[in-house]
């Protein structure tokens, strides 16, 4: 995704009563905000753009700012300000986002909805070569035969960056768990350039600046080589 770069900084922290979510900090760490839709924000939210099915987000990339548009409306007009102020917090940066009444995998459309309003309110999608769209579904499996780390969940995930594989700029990610069965703990692992603790090190390592070929596996459907320059702090 593409980050909207005029903000107006009328954000507020997170001990302001804010109008359809609550805000605190999470159990994780200080630097995750815990954003929840209330029960009666979410029904509205989805009672407002029933007529609109993922299919019609998808033909239609106008509809995707227009959901996004009525999800800020039902919190006050608080809502983009907030997201955008903490995306573009070097200290915070990031959010875990949770509705109230969305928590089913027969909702999972309502879910991609949901997501998209969200994520439009900060900045147009990049288009997903995997999926063919503005986003992307795939299932994680215990036994999968991909050569996408993502879709291997006994696979060690080392420390690495999403976007690699796009042609546009990639300012942040946005991951939605549709549904979990047959296990506990299934959660991202996140971790902040600037409590990395070999920061300093690598930032400074002459390779750092060295400009370092990028290829994708055939499961991303990029035939393109990427050739960062230099590595940003």
């Amino acid at each position: 995704m593409n980050a909207l770069t005029a903000v107006h900084n009328n954000a507020v922290d997170s001990g302001q009563d804010y109008s359809g979510f609550t805000l605190i900090p999470s159990a994780q760490s200080p630097r995750l905000l815990e954003l929840t839709f209330t029960e009666q924000t979410t029904k509205q939210f989805l009672e407002q753009v029933a007529e609109w099915p993922v299919q019609a987000l998808e033909y239609k990339s106008f509809l995707r700012f227009r959901v996004g548009k009525i999800l800020d409306d039902l919190c006050a007009n608080q809502l983009q300000p907030l997201l955008l102020k903490t995306l573009l917090n070097r200290a915070e940066g990031a959010l875990l986002i949770n509705a109230v009444g969305i928590d089913d995998v027969a909702q999972a459309d309502e879910m991609v909805k949901l997501a998209t309003a969200v994520a439009h309110l900060i900045g147009r999608s990049n288009f997903d070569a995997m999926s063919g769209q503005y986003y992307a579904r795939f299932v994680v499996k215990n036994v999968d035969n991909s050569d996408s780390y993502l879709r291997q969940p006994h696979r060690v995930m080392e420390l690495h960056n999403d976007g690699t594989y796009v042609e546009e700029i990639t300012d942040y990610v946005l991951m939605m768990k549709i549904d979990e069965q047959n296990m506990q703990g299934g959660n991202s692992l996140l971790l902040h350039l600037d409590d990395w603790e070999h920061l300093d090190h690598y930032f400074r390592h002459p390779l750092a600046r060295r400009p370092m070929r990028f290829a994708a596996p055939p499961s991303k459907k990029r035939q393109q080589r990427c050739f960062p320059s230099s590595v940003r702090r």
